[in-house]
């Protein structure tokens, strides 16, 4: 049996679903997993109609279009973070870190979704949920309104940038991603010390791009921040 019979051959034998059974939930599961082994290009409705066994006419009623099934997502990659963070502690200093390195591992597990994810709001549900923490931890921290609205800003955009960085790393086909590791490892560290002194003096102390102690470091830094500030300010009164 030829591969495009064999499709044919399981989409024959593959039942509709029932009338009324279609939820958005279904369909934010369905689209990760056309969209994780096959990439967002190829996440259409008529794919998620053949991946649901309903017609693609089905997932209209549920999203209007493209845009608002990625924002669903999103608003997923935020209930999986929030879902394996541990509960608040007397400790706001860890507690935005482990904020922080969830978020980055939802990102990683869904990285062809985490790669578009850091520009977008969500406006939905489970974002609400995440920025209430994260500001929790901030006026915790001492800060006062205006301080904690900026800072948590600070703080959540890079924590969702450098996520969807390493997403779009990892969402790359492996030829390409090995060549990028690569490189740090062999064209910098080949540079002609007359011309890039500074290079060749640091190069054998790179640590690669996908080294997961890059991101807690720049988390770390932006939490000293937060807490040199309210030291400062706790000082002044």
């Amino acid at each position: 049996m030829t591969e495009s019979s064999a499709r044919t051959s399981k989409r024959a034998g593959r039942s509709r679903l029932p009338r009324g059974t279609l939820s958005q939930e279904l369909i934010v599961q369905a689209a990760f997993r056309v969209a994780d082994s096959s990439g967002m290009e190829k996440l259409t409705f008529q794919a998620l109609g053949r991946e649901l066994s309903a017609h693609p006419t089905a997932i209209y009623r549920h999203f209007r279009n493209k845009d608002e099934l990625l924002l669903a997502l999103i608003d997923a990659l935020h209930e999986e973070a929030l879902a394996n963070t541990p509960p608040p502690t007397d400790d706001w200093a860890h507690d935005l870190m482990q904020i922080a390195i969830h978020t980055h591992e939802a990102f990683l597990r869904h990285p062809r979704v985490g790669a578009l994810a850091a520009a977008r709001t969500a406006r939905r549900e489970n974002e609400f949920r995440s920025v209430e923490r994260k500001l929790d931890c901030m006026r915790r921290a001492g800060l006062d309104d205006a301080e904690a609205a900026r800072y948590y800003r600070v703080f959540a955009d890079l924590v969702l940038a450098y996520s969807a960085m390493d997403a779009s790393l990892a969402a790359l086909s492996p030829e390409l991603r090995d060549a990028d590791l690569q490189a740090w490892e062999t064209d910098y560290r080949t540079l002609p010390s007359d011309k890039y002194p500074n290079i060749a003096r640091v190069a054998p102390r790179f640590v690669g791009l996908d080294d997961p102690q890059n991101f807690v470091t720049a988390v770390q830094a932006v939490i000293d921040t937060v807490r040199a500030k309210t030291e400062r300010e706790a000082r002044r009164t």
